[in-house]
């Protein structure tokens, strides 16, 4: 979801950005300032403001690249915040502002999400520890028609709960639904367990939302029953990618029984990074590779064998040299700086020492290093690397 998102964005931002922020090139192929909106009637504590604020979306990048392109918009762009330089103006830098914000925002959600239905306030607690742990967001599951005392009173047989509990078709309605779990990963699933099983909202809950790439880890509350005819449920309900053992836990658990069970789960290493080993003579360094189609690309390249590139300086900011094999491209405007390993048209290997601002694809960064380092390790004349996989 974070790739299609980042790849909607560029594909709105790359024609403009191109040539460079700042400058667009025109129907007849030659440079020239962008359009710009004259904002001189708002002063700039209140632009400063009123842009600090606002969220932008993928419609802010696609109004702001209509208006640049003098094309029609689908809203009034009346008093729109997208002067983000302060300069009075709407032009491309602004839009490259607005599409790295957005990006900064998308980076910035977890994938990992604790939703949980909780009547009395015990199951909620945990996944209020939960949250704490794993820095996740929530979602709370609350019935359309909420549960009264007099519907759990477990003593009267024809109690609601005892009627829903007797019947596994029932599907109790949700309020306010979520709208998609799609980008999220992980998913801790908490409810308390009613006559031994979890309450069928949750049924509901599973039956509305697609699980057959998640990791799905139950947590429960109850006063004596355990979890295991609950987690069969579920797993029977449903296709799931990955479910996790849950846990159990008495309304007098505390936040050190939580994290207690959040350590033995391997959370750590479904998510551990793949490292690229880049050798120039006698020095080793270490690179984290980006998460894209195109870092996943050379790694199952150098699974194949260690691949050594000869590279020679450029412009006095990169070593590049060319790949064995072509790579899938993600291609964005970029800032690069000295460390950041960059894929240019597809086979061409790039390692910054230096800034630059282009279109092309982040394969990684390399670990730990300044930059005066690297200059010293890559030398001024052309120099050979091998890549290997740590």
């Amino acid at each position: 979801m974070k790739r299609l998102i980042s790849s909607i964005i560029t594909a709105v931002t790359v024609m403009l950005t191109a040539t460079g922020c700042g400058r667009y090139t025109d129907s007849n192929n030659t440079q020239a300032e962008s359009p710009a909106h004259n904002l001189t009637n708002l002063s700039a504590d209140v632009k400063a403001s009123v842009a600090s604020d606002y969220k932008y979306t993928i419609q802010d990048v696609i109004n702001l690249q209509d208006f640049l392109l003098s094309r029609p918009t689908e809203e009034d762009l009346t008093g729109k915040p997208y002067d983000l330089t302060g300069d009075d103006r709407w032009d491309v830098f602004d839009l490259c502002l607005m599409r790295r914000e957005i990006v900064d925002q998308m980076n910035a959600q977890s994938d990992t999400l604790v939703i949980y239905f909780s009547r009395t306030g015990n199951t909620e607690k945990i996944a209020e520890y939960l949250k704490e742990l794993t820095d996740a967001d929530s979602y709370v599951i609350e019935a359309a028609i909420p549960y009264t005392n007099d519907d759990i009173k477990y003593q009267d047989d024809k109690c609601r709960a005892n009627k829903e509990q007797n019947d596994k078709s029932v599907r109790p309605e949700i309020a306010n639904p979520i709208d998609s779990i799609a980008s999220y990963d992980t998913i801790f699933l908490g409810y308390p367990i009613w006559w031994g099983q979890e309450p069928r909202i949750i049924d509901t809950f599973l039956e509305s939302f697609d699980f057959s790439d998640k990791t799905v880890i139950p947590f429960c509350t109850s006063g004596s029953s355990g979890i295991a005819a609950s987690e069969k449920n579920i797993a029977d309900l449903v296709p799931i990618g990955n479910q996790l053992d849950g846990r159990r836990f008495p309304a007098s658990a505390t936040k050190d029984d939580v994290k207690e069970w959040v350590d033995t789960l391997p959370l750590n290493n479904e998510k551990s990074e793949t490292k690229l080993l880049i050798s120039v003579g006698d020095t080793e360094l270490t690179a984290t590779l980006a998460d894209n189609s195109s870092a996943q690309a050379l790694v199952e390249l150098l699974k194949q064998g260690n691949i050594s590139v000869d590279m020679s300086d450029y412009s006095n900011f990169e070593k590049v040299g060319e790949l064995q094999e072509s790579l899938p491209t993600n291609d964005e405007q970029l800032d690069t700086d000295y460390g950041d390993l960059i894929l240019y048209q597809g086979n061409k290997f790039v390692i910054y020492y230096d800034k630059n601002s282009w279109s092309f694809t982040k394969l990684g960064r390399i670990d730990n290093i300044t930059q005066e380092e690297l200059k010293s390790i890559l030398g001024e004349s052309d120099v050979t690397v091998m890549l290997s996989l740590k």
